[in-house]
């Protein structure tokens, strides 16, 4: 039986987020199991033995982690429920086609979007997101699945650079990442946290491509975008064709 991925994953990032370099992965792991009021040795098991998380131990974890539990599936390797699904996938428009206007925008303007955002109705749970990709398990995977849980294409080359600074290539580079033809490289990543709402050390231990690039050029907004793409994930076309006029319309005025 294959590990999942999972447990690698967690217990890097526990190791990273150590409250002190004498605290031991067995503690911050006690930690976890007590706040999620979850079973130590199920935990456990996932963490040492790679053992595969079940959807309860994943809802249970993520809020404590305080990462978004359509996100905590991605990062388990699971399907996302359909209850937590983005509208991926979708055409013509994606939240990327969104973001373009968004990293242009003043304070103001943003406000006016996310306000337009929060008063559409959610649309209702949706099957679980199919799994389009044949990626291999990398890291470079696991950056482009988490863009896919926001309804963002790999096509995000500009996005990269202009929100995170990530490395001036082509959409065919993104692409390339997944399947292996292209290195992923610590700006990437760096990049990819910030696009993603993520502190870049905890993207680096997720993916275990570091350091991160303390000197990156940010865009100032970057975490308001990032939660902008969060909140507009789960639009209907209907829905993102609105949102896309008004940012349209709002730049202009």
């Amino acid at each position: 039986m294959a590990e999942s991925p999972f447990g690698v994953r967690l217990w890097r990032l526990l190791s990273q987020r150590r409250p002190t370099f004498d605290t031991s992965i067995e503690q911050m792991r006690a930690v976890l199991a007590r706040d999620a009021d979850v079973s130590g040795r199920e935990l456990a098991a996932v963490i040492r033995d790679g053992v595969v998380p079940g959807p309860d131990l994943v809802r249970k974890l993520a809020p404590v982690l305080g990462i978004h539990t359509a996100d905590l599936f991605v990062i388990a390797g699971l399907p996302v429920p359909g209850d937590l699904a983005s509208a991926w996938p979708m055409a013509p428009w994606d939240v990327g086609t969104v973001l373009r206007h968004v990293i242009r925008m003043t304070t103001d303007e943003r406000r006016q979007l996310q306000a337009l955002i929060g008063s559409l109705p959610t649309p209702p749970g949706t099957e679980p997101a199919p799994s389009y990709d044949d990626y291999p398990d990398t890291p470079a995977a696991l950056l482009l699945r988490l863009l896919r849980n926001r309804n963002i294409r790999a096509s995000t080359a500009r996005l990269l650079k202009e929100v995170g600074d990530g490395p001036y290539v082509s959409e065919a580079t993104i692409f390339g990442l997944g399947r292996g033809r292209v290195v992923i490289t610590p700006q990437y990543v760096t990049a990819f946290a910030h696009l993603l709402g993520y502190l870049p050390s905890d993207m680096v231990a997720l993916t275990g491509i570091g350091p991160v690039v303390e000197d990156a050029r940010v865009h100032p907004a970057s975490s308001e975008i990032a939660a902008l793409a969060w909140q507009a994930r789960r639009l209907s076309t209907e829905q993102l064709d609105t949102v896309i006029a008004a940012a349209q319309s709002i730049r202009q005025t």
